[in-house]
C-alpha cells in the first residue's frame, strides 16, 4: 500500500527543492549530505515512542562540521541556531524501503493499479449511495466501530445483490428449460 509522500516524492517540482533533507545524496552507511556536501552522521539523541500502535524511533542527525559560512545557511536552517538537525523516524524508513522496493516490482505495478480503481469505486458507493459522510460518533474507537459496520452494511449490500442476480439468471434459466 502506498504511503502518503509516495506520489509526492517522486514528482519532478519536488524533486527540484535540494534543501528538503528527503532529496540529498546518501553515503554507503545511509547518512544524508547535504548540498554543500556536510555528512550527517552524528547521532545526537534517539527518541523511542510506544505511545501508539507502532514503535517510533525517531533520531536526531547533525553533521560534524558547522553551517556557519554556509553559502546555503538562509535556504537551508530555518532556524537561527547555525546547526542543522535532521530527524528521521528509522522504523518507518525501513517501511518506505520494503514499500518503495515492491511497487516497484511489475506485480506491484499492477497491484497499485487494480486497488486505485477499486477502492475509489467503494468509498464512492459510501458516500454517494449509502449517504454516509460523516461519522457521528466521537473518539477513534467509537468512529472505527462506525466505520466497520458502515463496511459490514455494504459487504451485505453487495452479497444480496449478487444473490439477487444469481437467482434471476436460474430462473430465467428454468424458464428457458
Amino acid at each position: 500500500m502506498k504511503y502518503a509522500m509516495y506520489a509526492k516524492k517522486n514528482e519532478k517540482e519536488f524533486k527540484n527543492k535540494k534543501f528538503n533533507s528527503l532529496n540529498w545524496e546518501k553515503d554507503k552507511k545511509g547518512n544524508r549530505i547535504c548540498p554543500n556536501g556536510h555528512v550527517f552522521d552524528r547521532n545526537i539523541g534517539d527518541v523511542h515512542d510506544e505511545r501508539g500502535e507502532y514503535l517510533r524511533i525517531k533520531q536526531k542527525m547533525t553533521s560534524e562540521k558547522s553551517c556557519e559560512g554556509c553559502p546555503f545557511m538562509d535556504e537551508c536552517c530555518q532556524n537561527k541556531r547555525h546547526q542543522k538537525v535532521l530527524t528521521r523516524d528509522a522504523v518507518l524508513d525501513e517501511f518506505y524501503a520494503v514499500v518503495d522496493e515492491n511497487l516497484s516490482t511489475e506485480f506491484g505495478r499492477e497491484l497499485k493499479r487494480q486497488r486505485s480503481i477499486q477502492v475509489e469505486g467503494a468509498f464512492g458507493v459510501i458516500k454517494q449511495d449509502m449517504k454516509f459522510t460523516r461519522f457521528t460518533r466521537r473518539g477513534l474507537k467509537n468512529a472505527k466501530m462506525e466505520f466497520l459496520i458502515v463496511c459490514l452494511g455494504y459487504n451485505l449490500r453487495k452479497y444480496h445483490k449478487y444473490r439477487l442476480k444469481r437467482e434471476k439468471e436460474e430462473r430465467e434459466k428454468l424458464l428457458l428449460n
